[in-house]
């Protein structure tokens, strides 16, 4: 008697923990410790949502709302506003940051690739209805993740909380639940480069002009002057008289190889430099750096024009003093990883995405 008690306990204590395992049992972790559970898990993905990932992979991948629900979520309050400065809206959002799905996606480019790393990949998020946006790769996976990217599946409204207006509030133009999963770009001044009901994200390139790029790999050389390259245009960039700017203490952690050091750098605006060198430059252009061994990095026009972060973005000419021993270095000193510090940048590429 005493046994078959003992194992029909034992049943009912794998059934409870299969259960609390489908159910996010971490929320009785916290609910046991806290009393509270945290609003950023408080949701799940609902049934029936999904996204797949191909493109430029080692190996695609469709995840089910299931699956979706394994990746660490967040809430991120936004304040929203459309390209003309109308205010949408301000909202809560529960949804997981882009990173922490694409941080396990490897990238893959053909074997034939002329630049075989991911730094110039473009990430396109799509919609049901077959609209896209554009982000870089490395937007997504190099710079800070204090305001992240989201693929956010719930939001609701933030009202005031006076008796005498929250009732009455109409502020908020978005009032019912989320068609599947909306990219919030929380970080950005409007929401250009939102998306509803998105199902796909495509890892590709944009065409550059090869021919007139370097394509060694490794070599050692030195850069002493920069060629912009527009269309069938291609000229000697200009920096005289462009204001400068410089980062005190500026600490460099590779991806791949951890922390380097801690420098002081000082360079050419890179806002300024590209107005100065680019009759017309739109949001919908991307621009490629390409370093005098054939190194590239993808950069878009929001991140570099639009965030606040980018005004931090320069063309260094003097590290802790002096002029690297390789010339001009590319750097975005607000990223948390120093890999797309560029040394030895000698080609900037305007690319027109709307245009390919």
């Amino acid at each position: 008697m005493k046994k078959n008690i003992i194992i029909v306990l034992l049943i009912l204590a794998a059934v409870f923990i299969y259960f609390r395992q489908g159910n996010k049992n971490y929320y009785d972790m916290v609910n046991a410790v806290s009393g509270a559970t945290p609003l950023a898990i408080e949701k799940d993905v609902p049934k029936g949502v999904s996204l797949v990932i191909d493109g430029l992979v080692k190996q695609e991948y469709q995840f089910d709302a299931s699956a979706l629900n394994g990746f660490a979520s967040t809430r991120i309050r936004t304040r929203e506003f459309a390209p003309d400065g109308k205010f949408l809206g301000a909202y809560a959002y529960t949804g997981i940051p882009a990173f922490n799905i694409l941080e396990g996606i490897a990238p893959e480019k053909e074997k034939d690739a002329i630049f075989n790393q991911p730094l110039d990949i473009l990430v396109k998020f799509i919609s049901s209805s077959g609209k896209s946006v554009g982000f870089t790769f490395t937007e997504l996976i190099m710079a800070d993740d204090s305001l992240p990217v989201t693929l956010a599946f719930y939001r609701e409204e933030i009202k005031p909380t006076a008796d005498a207006v929250k009732d009455t509030y109409d502020k908020n133009i978005y009032k019912g639940p989320l068609a599947g999963l909306r990219l919030i770009a929380p970080s950005e001044p409007d929401v250009s480069r939102y998306l509803d009901d998105v199902v796909k994200i495509t890892y590709t390139t944009l065409p550059a002009p090869d021919n007139l790029l370097p394509l060694r790999k490794k070599a050692k050389c030195v850069s002493t002057a920069v060629t912009c390259i527009d269309g069938a245009n291609s000229y000697q960039a200009i920096f005289e008289n462009l204001p400068r700017i410089e980062k005190k203490e500026w600490v460099l952690i590779g991806h791949g190889h951890g922390y380097e050091e801690k420098v002081d750098a000082e360079g050419i605006e890179l806002r300024a430099f590209l107005k100065a060198n680019f009759k017309e430059i739109t949001i919908d252009d991307y621009f490629l750096f390409v370093a005098c061994d054939g190194y590239r990095c993808l950069f878009s026009w929001r991140e570099i024009f639009a965030v606040e972060k980018g005004k931090d973005i320069m063309i260094v000419d003097k590290i802790n003093g002096v002029l690297p021993e390789t010339g001009y270095r590319l750097a975005q000193t607000a990223d948390f990883f120093a890999d797309r510090s560029m040394w030895g940048v000698a080609y900037v590429v305007r690319i027109n995405d709307k245009l390919n």
